[in-house]
């Protein structure tokens, strides 16, 4: 089991960007910490709060929970996978 998530750097606010791919709408996001709380792991992280990316724009709409290394999709996220919990994938660097 690998990592589940990047350090990208910071964002210029005084956090520290993590990324992970999601495998809902297949793009990466980016978590600000200490914004979103982190529990420190990266093979099994957990977030808090959610993650509501795009939510501007309800057609591109992924709405999560990242707890223990897994991504549970609200039903208001617009792909395929809302309303399932699956395994965050490993990070792949390539």
């Amino acid at each position: 089991m690998g990592d589940k998530i990047h350090k990208a750097g910071p964002d210029g606010h005084g956090n520290e960007l993590y990324v992970f791919h999601c495998p809902g709408c297949g793009y990466g996001h980016n978590v600000p910490v200490p914004r979103w709380t982190w529990n420190g792991s990266l093979d099994k992280p957990t977030f808090s709060p959610s993650l509501d990316v795009n939510k501007q724009h309800p057609e591109y709409r992924c709405h999560s929970f990242i707890k223990d290394g897994q991504i549970q999709f609200m039903n208001d996220s617009c792909h395929k996978l809302k309303g399932q919990t699956v395994d965050l994938p490993d990070w792949d660097c390539e």
